[in-house]
């Protein structure tokens, strides 16, 4: 099933739809600031795997999650006064932190850690303040294709039969995907993808020195 939404003004019904949807296991694509997502409640293992699936990403590629709050963040995840930092300047936007996982996160999902941010997209935050879980998140497409940013994209890449509801909200501003950083790799952090928000403006804000900058970017992707 497709809807149309309105990115800047969403009406309810739409939202509550994905919400019901979520809460049955099933799977949404939906706009987020930088491209279309594909997620599901971050607490179903059995949607989890579907991700998966769809994605044809394996298993030890772990999924990241969008959450609304400093709360929820406690909830999932083990925090620092650097990551705190970080939430603190970045939040909400586009810059994904993996630090150490509490207990309630399904192994599926990530057997070490989990990856997390807060999102701009208002959007994505009423259907995260209905659902009341983390959403999962990640790009709509197949893994190894380009980020999607039209409903004919995530279409051309993925296999809608396997999706339950599409938000189409037309054509996303193209800007580029969202860093991420690592607390659990050493020397902590690192970064492991450079996307919107720039190295240099993270290290400043955690007050790392320019010469130790190399030894905290240990990318893995593009």
């Amino acid at each position: 099933m497709i809807l149309k939404i309105n990115p800047a003004k969403p009406n309810q019904e739409s939202i509550n739809e994905v919400i019901s949807v979520l809460k049955n296991g099933g799977l949404v694509v939906y706009p987020t600031e930088t491209a279309y997502g594909l997620g599901c409640d971050a607490f179903n293992t059995q949607a989890i795997n579907k991700v998966f699936n769809v994605k044809n990403r394996p298993n030890d590629q772990p999924l990241p999650v969008i959450v609304n709050n400093l709360d929820m963040i406690k909830t999932i995840a083990k925090t620092n006064n650097d990551i705190k930092l970080l939430i603190n300047m970045f939040h909400p936007g586009p810059l994904v932190i993996a630090s150490n996982k509490k207990k309630i996160i399904p192994d599926v999902l990530n057997a070490k850690g989990i990856a997390f941010r807060i999102s701009s997209n208002i959007i994505v935050s009423k259907i995260i303040d209905g659902l009341k879980n983390p959403l999962v998140s990640t790009s709509a497409n197949l893994t190894g294709d380009k980020p999607p940013y039209s409903l004919d994209q995530v279409i051309s890449s993925l296999d809608e039969t396997k999706i339950d509801l599409i938000l189409d909200a037309g054509q996303l501003p193209v800007r580029k995907v969202s860093t991420v950083i690592d607390f659990l790799e050493e020397p902590s952090p690192q970064i492991i993808r450079i996307g919107e928000i720039l190295p240099e403006d993270i290290f400043a804000t955690l007050e790392i020195k320019e010469e130790d900058w190399s030894n905290h970017l240990r990318l893995i992707s593009s």
